[in-house]
This record gives C-alpha cells, sequence and structure tokens, in this order.
C-alpha cells in the first residue's frame, strides 16, 4: 500500500496519470472513448500540452484556480489535466445551473479562467456581468465570430498552442484540486486537496479495492463535474492505462443501456437513483450488462431491497461505498464479490474510521 513517505516530493497530477503512459510505452492505448471516437494517450497528452500553454498565454500561474463548466468530453479531460500540468487549481461545476449559481462559484473561487460551452455560456456570460472580479472565458465549440470582448476560442487557441509543455514543478503538498460539497448545510464549500490525494486514493481505493487493471473500461453514469465520477472514468484509469467513456448528453437509463451496448464496459460507475431507473425501465429484462464486472454505487445510500432487485434483474456485482468531498472519494466500501446488502463495507486501506 502506498504511503505519503513514498510520493517523490517533486510530483505532478499530469505527469503521473497522463505523461506517464507514453514514458511507459502505452502511447497507442486508448484513454478515452466518446462517440464513435477514441483518443489514445499520445493524442491526450499532446492536447493536455496545447490547452496548458493556451492557459498560460491567458495569465493562469501557479496556485490560480481555473473553473471548469463544461459538458464532458475530451476537451474537458485535457483542460482539467493542462491546468493540473502548469500548476494551476482545478474547480468543476455542473453545466446546468442558473445564472445565479454560477455568479456564487466565480466570486467564490475568483478564477483567472473559466472554461465553458455552448450548453453554459449565456448564464455564464449573465453571471460574469455583475462579477467584480476579471476573468477570462474560455469558449470551446463557439466560433470565434459569435463571441464577444474577454471571450476566446478554445479551438483557435489551442489549434495555435505549441504541442511541448515543460510541467510545473509542482510538489506533493501544493494545493492541486478543489472539490466542492453538494451545499447540504449551507452554499457550496470548496474541500481543497493537494497533489498526493489523488495518487493516494487512485492506490487505496481504485487499486486496492476495485482491482482496476488496464484492460478495464470505465463508463460513469454521473458527469465528470462530480468528483466521484471524473477521478473513476478520467483518473484512476489512466494510472494503470486503462481507459474512460465521455458522453456530453444528459444521462437516462436509455442512454446508459445504449452506452454498454455500444462500448461493453467493464465497470459502471452509479448512483442509487439511476440503479432504481434502470431496475423499473420496462425493457430492463432485455438488457445484456454481462460485460460489466461490477457496478459501483456511491452519492446516496443504496436501500437493501433496490440492491436486491438490481442484482435478480442483472446479477452484475455491486460494489457499494460512502465517500465525501472532504475526504476526496470513498473511504469506506464494500469488496468485488464480497458485497453485503445493506452495507457499506469495510474502511478502504489508508483511511481510518471510529
Amino acid at each position: 500500500m502506498l504511503r505519503y513517505r513514498d510520493i517523490p516530493q517533486r510530483f505532478n497530477v499530469a505527469s503521473w496519470f497522463v505523461d506517464r503512459n507514453l514514458e511507459e510505452g502505452r502511447g497507442h492505448r486508448t484513454a478515452l472513448v466518446t462517440g464513435e471516437r477514441s483518443t489514445t494517450y499520445a493524442e491526450l497528452a499532446t492536447l493536455t500540452n496545447k490547452v496548458g500553454n493556451v492557459l498560460q498565454e491567458l495569465g493562469v500561474r501557479r496556485q490560480h484556480r481555473v473553473l471548469l463548466a463544461l459538458s464532458d468530453g475530451v476537451e474537458f479531460v485535457a483542460t482539467w489535466y493542462g491546468a493540473q500540468k502548469i500548476g494551476a487549481v482545478t474547480a468543476e461545476v455542473y453545466t446546468y445551473l442558473p445564472p445565479k449559481d454560477y455568479a456564487y462559484y466565480l466570486n467564490y473561487t475568483e478564477a483567472e479562467v473559466v472554461v465553458v460551452d455552448g450548453v453554459t455560456l449565456e448564464a455564464m456570460r449573465e453571471a460574469a456581468a455583475g462579477s467584480p472580479h476579471p476573468r477570462h472565458l474560455l469558449v470551446v465549440g463557439v466560433a470565434g465570430d459569435d463571441l464577444r470582448p474577454g471571450e476566446r476560442s478554445f479551438d483557435t487557441l489551442v489549434g495555435q498552442a505549441p504541442e511541448t509543455l515543460e510541467p510545473a514543478p509542482t510538489t506533493r503538498d501544493d494545493v492541486a484540486i478543489w472539490k466542492f460539497t453538494t451545499g447540504s448545510t449551507g452554499e457550496p464549500k470548496a474541500c481543497v486537496h493537494p497533489t498526493h490525494s489523488p495518487l493516494l486514493s487512485f492506490d487505496w481505493y481504485a487499486r486496492g479495492v476495485l482491482d482496476i487493471g488496464e484492460d478495464d473500461l470505465v463508463l460513469p453514469v454521473p458527469k465528470l463535474f462530480f468528483g466521484y465520477a471524473r477521478d473513476l472514468a478520467a483518473l484512476y484509469p489512466f494510472g494503470v492505462g486503462a481507459a474512460g467513456v465521455v458522453f456530453p448528453e444528459r444521462t437516462t437509463p436509455e442512454r446508459i443501456f445504449g452506452l454498454i451496448a455500444r462500448h461493453r464496459p467493464t465497470i459502471l460507475v452509479n448512483v442509487p437513483t439511476m440503479m432504481s431507473a434502470m431496475v423499473t425501465h420496462p425493457h430492463a429484462d432485455a438488457q445484456d450488462l454481462g460485460c460489466l464486472r461490477l457496478c459501483t454505487s456511491a452519492g446516496e445510500a443504496l436501500p437493501a431491497e433496490l440492491h436486491r432487485r438490481w442484482d435478480a434483474t442483472f446479477g452484475v456485482d455491486v460494489v457499494d461505498g460512502i465517500g465525501s468531498s472532504e475526504a476526496y472519494h470513498i473511504y469506506i466500501s464494500n469488496r468485488p464479490g464480497r458485497g453485503r446488502v445493506g452495507t457499506v463495507g469495510q474502511v478502504v486501506p489508508g483511511y481510518r474510521a471510529r
């Protein structure tokens, strides 16, 4: 089991989770699957470098915040790692919020650059108009002719950016990630995590509990703004040269069934609300989920009766667990093949609970 003291003093998240795959000969392997497109680690590394150069051109420096209000896709993942590579701090928000909520996150993060797309642009424009903190809006997928002062075209700038980028000399204790709470006891607040948190969580949970391997393909039900999904689909798989499925559309049972049929993932990252919708779907009995070796469940309590119904309908092993933004990820979990209905399992190696 990896310990904090085992992590080198000089540590960069993007270098370890993306560039290391090239260094170890996995550049040709698929990192991301979206629609009909597959992105290799070599392609993702190049795009990450180009985005990192764009962010620096826009004035982002080490420890500056970069806010992502962006639909799921390769651009989301490359932007997240591009910010990490230059030593910036990433924060993400949901893509269907009203302007007043975006205004809260803008003022809270004081982000130097906010990355948006056609889904979030208008709401973010309205939010930014009343914000006292000046910033750049970096817009994905919108033509330059449709942009306003202070807005820059992601596609244009990335297309012109250099393909190489030296990683910032970040340390294992540098702040790297802001994970927002749900706001159940007030306004959402950022839980601040250093660079070593994702690496320890990868080793303790993804490897130590799920035994994620290079042949796994991970499909997330929640969107990537939710750290539970982002880590499991676009961080933990990269630690072993595996791959994740990302899609920009809203999640529905029909879409999940369709993605499973098309891509045949091995891990489904799920939440009880969607599990209920899937087992009660009128065509549930006709679905072939035999490609899945496990389905994770988190984000809310999993009722015992729903767990039993899932088992009876799909026969896919459910690995239920509990985590939080404050503790980075899942810290108590059942084990594959040894889950007990109605429980959240045992403490994940590396954590303590009382």
